[in-house]
């Protein structure tokens, strides 16, 4: 059961991640070529999907749609 739970909260966690990159930066997981080695890794930090997003961005130097004039909505 606590497999379960936690395997849930992985893909929640997961999902937000990929909905704040793709609001934020108009990209998907895939295209920042995460894979779920190293999105594991990072949510076992106990980093929130927003926060996580951010650090992703500062350390890639992602350029935000909003920036640009892009608007995104998923």
């Amino acid at each position: 059961m606590e497999v379960s739970t936690t395997n849930n909260s992985y893909r929640e966690w997961r999902d937000a991640v990929d909905q704040r990159l793709h609001q934020a930066y108009c990209i998907t997981i895939e295209d920042a070529g995460m894979d779920d080695e190293y999105l594991t890794h990072h949510w076992r930090s106990s980093k929130a999907p927003s926060d996580f997003v951010e650090w992703f961005a500062e350390k890639h130097d992602l350029i935000s749609a909003s920036s640009v004039g892009l608007k995104n909505s998923r």
